[in-house]
């Protein structure tokens, strides 16, 4: 497929006369883009509709004295129109459209501090069933699982002075589980214990 160039393409023609404008477009650092051959005739065709003329054309409107007439201008044909609604934001597609076509409406978004209570709550209502509010969901019963109490007679002597060092949640534990350890096998490696003077 050929370059689109100034020189080729026929200006008389709304989708070829601006192809050549959308030729290497800058698209990032030291970068350029070219559009598919196939997406330039309309590409063109936006541009002539939007009224865009290239300067030639206009300098061939002036008569002898090298005036032009403000009728004799090209008029634009066509209109971008905003999202009717949603964000107006570039993935939010709006619509080109002739110059003479009315918008809609403005749509406007209720506010539900001038509603009365029932209208609130019909207003909620239909949000649960669109499914942007979400019901509270019933907590189902769950079983609660308790562990035993430590007991120093289940576990070796290293293991309970670990557990009264390091798993115990506090003193008042601690002192439990000495206490049960005096009343079992009395072991005098945990008894003893200097770290654990005073409980």
């Amino acid at each position: 497929m050929r370059l689109a160039l100034q020189s080729n393409c026929d200006q008389t023609k709304p989708d070829q006369a601006h192809q050549w404008l959308c030729v290497d477009l800058p698209f990032g650092q030291d970068q350029s883009f070219t559009p598919d051959h196939k997406l330039l005739p309309e590409w063109s065709q936006r541009i002539d509709d939007a009224g865009y003329r290239h300067v030639d054309q206009i300098r061939a409107l002036a008569n002898e004295d090298g005036f032009i007439h403000v009728d004799q201008l090209p008029q634009q044909r066509k209109r971008f129109r905003p999202p009717y609604r949603g964000q107006q934001h570039y993935l939010n597609h709006g619509v080109w459209v002739g110059m003479d076509e009315p918008d809609p409406e403005p749509f406007s978004v209720p506010d539900p501090a001038v509603h009365t209570p029932h209208e609130q709550a019909a207003m909620a209502e239909r949000m649960y069933y669109t499914g942007v509010l979400k019901r509270a969901e019933p907590e189902p019963d769950k079983a609660s699982v308790s562990r035993a109490p430590f007991n120093p007679s289940d576990h070796t002597v290293a293991s309970v002075n670990t557990y009264l060092e390091w798993g115990a949640a506090n003193d008042s534990e601690r002192s439990r589980v000495l206490a049960a350890e005096m009343l079992g096998k009395k072991r005098q490696q945990i008894l003893r214990n200097p770290k654990w003077k005073g409980l």
